[in-house]
């Protein structure tokens, strides 16, 4: 009898907490924002905080769906790569009042100006919410155990990418950057012998500024002796195309 009840204790111990992959949603509030941010986290099946994970730190964290989810379970477990956690940081999509932008334009972009004293800060305070107060919720608050840190930006979160690495270069050993627009990378100084690797991809049926945007990027690196990956691909600004980029360029991590 006793063994039985044991047995119950164990279907009912899976069943509740399993061992299936997962995307969960957490929210936080920053002391730089002022307000409550939110994350969406990938967790590869058979996960165990006690691991070592490879992280992804990605921008636009609300674009991590269950077709995601579906794809990463399907190269996790044919065995094409490594169980890996991705942390989507949410970006504010809340239109700025009397605007044409977002929250969200003002937080990536470096160069964006504003009459306003919140929105011209918030380049540098939403910087020290990503790079700070994000890393160390996730240390304590998740408990996860990182092996090494990649990112994973698109449009102006892959800019926002690019303006970081200035500022924190040993942060992330190597960067996914699609469709880049709104980087500054300005008085960029980097190790030449240890500085991080950016693969740069742009549409084919992207607007021509867009293109010309990775061209330049991929010309100052060049010009400046940094190694890196410039490539292109048959789609537009598109968040499917993205998605199935992705999913290819993170078996090169």
């Amino acid at each position: 009898m006793r063994n039985f009840f044991i047995c119950i204790f164990i279907v009912i111990y899976g069943y509740c907490f399993g061992t299936e992959s997962k995307i969960k949603h957490f929210s936080f509030y920053s002391e730089s924002l002022q307000e409550l941010r939110k994350l969406t986290v990938y967790f590869p099946e058979n996960f165990k905080s006690e691991n070592n994970y490879n992280v992804v730190f990605s921008t636009d964290g609300q674009f991590l769906n269950k077709k995601y989810k579906k794809k990463l379970d399907s190269i996790i477990g044919a065995k094409i790569i490594s169980p890996f956690v991705i942390i989507g940081v949410n970006s504010n999509e809340k239109k700025v009042p009397d605007s044409y932008f977002e929250y969200r334009n003002f937080e990536y972009m470096e160069d964006m100006k504003s009459e306003d004293a919140d929105l011209n800060s918030r380049f540098e305070r939403h910087l020290d919410f990503f790079v700070n107060e994000v890393n160390r919720y996730v240390e304590k608050e998740l408990d996860l155990r990182i092996d090494n840190r990649y990112f994973y930006g698109v449009s102006n979160g892959a800019g926002f990418g690019v303006s970081m690495s200035k500022y924190y270069p040993e942060l992330f050993s190597k960067y996914i950057l699609y469709s880049t627009c709104g980087e500054n990378y300005k008085n960029l100084k980097w190790d030449l012998n240890n500085h991080p690797f950016f693969i740069i991809r742009y549409g084919l049926e992207e607007h021509e500024p867009l293109i010309e945007s990775s061209k330049e990027l991929s010309e100052y690196l060049m010009n400046n002796h940094y190694q890196h990956l410039l490539g292109s691909y048959n789609g537009g600004h598109s968040r499917e195309d993205w998605m199935n980029l992705f999913i290819e360029d993170i078996r090169e991590l």
